[in-house]
């Protein structure tokens, strides 16, 4: 099902006039969904206290397969306006969302279309076995994307809350601006090992990555985990090509992967996609990443 955001001037009426309703019967603060954790911080930084947020996906859960417990889907009780990401639970998710809400309106903060392939091109025997239709959803670890997507969260909080437009179109300025800086900021951190490639089990950092002249090579084949040859020879090249860390995600339990890992000396590190605190956990990716890729020191 495709997301629902119809801009035609009797249905922004309505759903003003149903964004103007919750926020009666919450007691004043409408509530806002989001789907993870990273765009709430974002919706906050836009709405200060004029919304409640909720996150549907919640910290350290896995957002693909993640099914919201019945205590969550209570809680969205009232909402008007989910801000979607393009995570797979969306898809299943939203039907059952729109039962419950029938006024709810969806608003995509990224397009349908953007992807960026999740891995290169591999050849442990010969052949390419490029997944050429997965792509990376992640695409708020670019700040560049995070800025439009705030964007879009403004225009639609202000269409549904006309009294606070001028306020969220405020502090959009100062997001996207800070966005900016912060961009700039990482660029400049990760200068010194642009080029370098980023080995992961799960191939979430491919727009993080891309931003920052960097290359990922994921061990996942199609999201699923790899066999054991196809792990030995990703894991070969690597130790060939120099790499001494494979970074793994909280949301995914790759055992087969760390045992591996730590067999062929790599080290093994944890990023983490779904963090909160967008900023600080971009700083703390880009540190973590030139840890692991700068040149090693000599003995």
């Amino acid at each position: 099902m495709r997301p629902r955001f119809a801009l035609t001037t009797t249905a922004l009426t309505f759903a003003a006039a149903a964004f103007a309703a919750a926020a009666q019967a919450s007691g004043g603060r409408p509530l806002v969904l989001v789907s993870i954790p990273p765009q709430a911080w974002l919706v906050e930084r836009l709405a200060g206290d004029r919304v409640d947020v909720l996150e549907l996906v919640p910290p350290g859960a896995n957002p693909h397969g993640y099914d919201p417990t019945p205590r969550q889907l209570t809680a969205a009780a009232g909402a008007a306006l989910w801000f979607t990401v393009g995570a797979t639970m969306e898809q299943a998710l939203q039907p059952r969302l729109q039962r419950m809400l029938p006024d709810l309106v969806v608003v995509p903060t990224a397009d349908e279309a953007v992807g960026r392939p999740a891995a290169p091109p591999h050849q442990d025997d010969g052949h390419d076995h490029a997944d050429e239709h997965e792509h990376d959803p992640h695409v708020w670890l670019d700040p560049g994307q995070a800025a439009d997507a705030a964007a879009r969260m403004a225009n639609a909080l202000g269409r549904f809350d006309p009294a606070g437009a001028t306020y969220y179109a405020e502090r959009l300025v100062v997001l996207q601006r800070e966005l900016a800086d912060l961009d700039r900021e990482l660029a400049a951190a990760l200068a010194p090992v642009r080029g370098g490639e980023l080995l992961v089990v799960h191939p979430a950092f491919g727009w993080f990555a891309a931003r920052y002249g960097l290359t990922q090579t994921a061990v996942e084949q199609g999201g699923l985990s790899p066999s054991p040859r196809h792990l030995a020879a990703i894991l070969d090249r690597a130790r060939a090509r120099g790499v001494r860390t494979l970074f793994l995600q909280p949301q995914t339990s790759p055992d087969q992967a760390r045992t591996v890992a730590e067999e062929a000396g790599l080290s093994v590190e944890i990023l983490d996609p779904l963090a909160r605190d967008y900023a600080a956990n971009l700083r703390r990716i880009a540190a973590a990443v030139l840890a692991a890729l700068a040149p090693a020191s000599a003995p």
